[in-house]
């Protein structure tokens, strides 16, 4: 069963790689372990304001890699997945803010709340397909959307403020410097690309990928594809929740914005940058964006045409993203 959804996930024979794959792998491991190292020593090297566009960076890396189960993996098109980020940073704020309950318990708990509420809206969504499927999942992020800015415990329009970040005077560190809230993120960002790595390389994940190429042919050979496609979009928004937790911690602060179509847009650019061939695809189509769109923003204010000029190029030139061509140089599945 196992080689069959492989020969799907490739769409053609195998044919025998010209090039050495362990000169290709000896690159990739070399390339990941000089970016692993720049990461734990950034703060050291660093300015603040650097620290602070690299804990952007991750938290938006960990969004868009959520995005990418469902869209690089599944091949789902989703405009809602800023709900899930949303009710992450909204779940939070209500558990920590206003029911006074610890981070410890807090966390989890919105993540199950999360996975439950993603559950229901998946077995609804993942009845349709194509530009139905995206449809029905941005009606599903504006109604939550409209709901956060009607209720009062969401604090309306106005969101809600004061959400805490971790407490670590207990080894004698606070989570209020940026050099120590961009090693939480770090180890936060680290988790969750382990979790989705495995997840996409595991037999669940070649199931995905085979609905992504030939989901008919995935149904004759005996497969649920109903639950697979529920439980792809389930786990992508525990992940997008995860994010929209940092980003609530990230900013002391979560408002309706966080649920909008256009933060879902923006994961989706940052997949399609990056390249959705990968795990670390979307991590660094969220550097890409980020560093991008900062830089525009210093030098003009129409810097949103620019961006628009910038993606269109990328799209041009590589076609399985930023990251895509990188593994072509490499020649090694990383």
């Amino acid at each position: 069963m196992t080689g069959e959804i492989a020969c799907a996930r490739r769409g053609i024979a195998a044919v025998p790689n010209m090039r050495s794959p362990n000169a290709g792998r000896v690159l990739a491991i070399a390339a990941a372990s000089v970016a692993a190292l720049v990461a734990a020593v950034l703060p050291f090297f660093a300015a603040t304001y650097a620290v602070t566009l690299a804990t952007e960076i991750m938290i938006s890396g960990v969004f868009a890699s959520g995005i990418n189960l469902l869209l690089g993996t599944t091949g789902l098109v989703s405009l809602g997945q800023a709900m899930f980020l949303g009710l992450g940073g909204y779940g939070i704020g209500i558990g920590s803010s206003l029911l006074g309950f610890p981070l410890w318990l807090s966390i989890p708990a919105t993540l199950i709340a999360v996975g439950v509420v993603s559950a229901i809206v998946g077995l609804i969504c993942t009845r349709t397909r194509g530009v139905e499927f995206l449809l029905i999942t941005l009606a599903f992020s504006q109604m939550l959307y409209g709901a956060a800015i009607k209720l009062r415990i969401t604090g309306g329009s106005d969101g809600m403020s004061g959400i805490p970040r971790p407490d670590l005077s207990a080894v004698g560190l606070s989570s209020d410097d940026p050099a120590t809230f961009y090693y939480y993120v770090l180890v936060a960002t680290a988790i969750s690309l382990l979790g989705l790595w495995r997840i996409v390389n595991s037999p669940f994940g070649s199931v995905l990928a085979g609905i992504r190429e030939n989901e008919r042919r995935i149904v004759a050979m005996g497969y649920a594809v109903d639950f697979y496609k529920v439980g792809a979009f389930t786990l992508g928004a525990v992940v997008c929740a995860a994010a929209g937790i940092l980003q609530a911690q990230y900013t002391y602060f979560i408002n309706p914005d966080s649920m909008s179509w256009q933060l879902s847009g923006e994961g989706v650019l940052m997949v399609i940058i990056g390249g959705a061939s990968s795990v670390l695809g979307p991590l660094v189509g969220a550097a890409i964006f980020v560093l991008v769109k900062q830089g525009l923003s210093i030098l003009t204010g129409d810097y949103l045409m620019f961006f628009g000029l910038f993606f269109m190029l990328v799209v041009a030139l590589f076609r399985g993203g930023v990251f895509g061509a990188i593994r072509i140089l490499l020649g090694a599945r990383i």
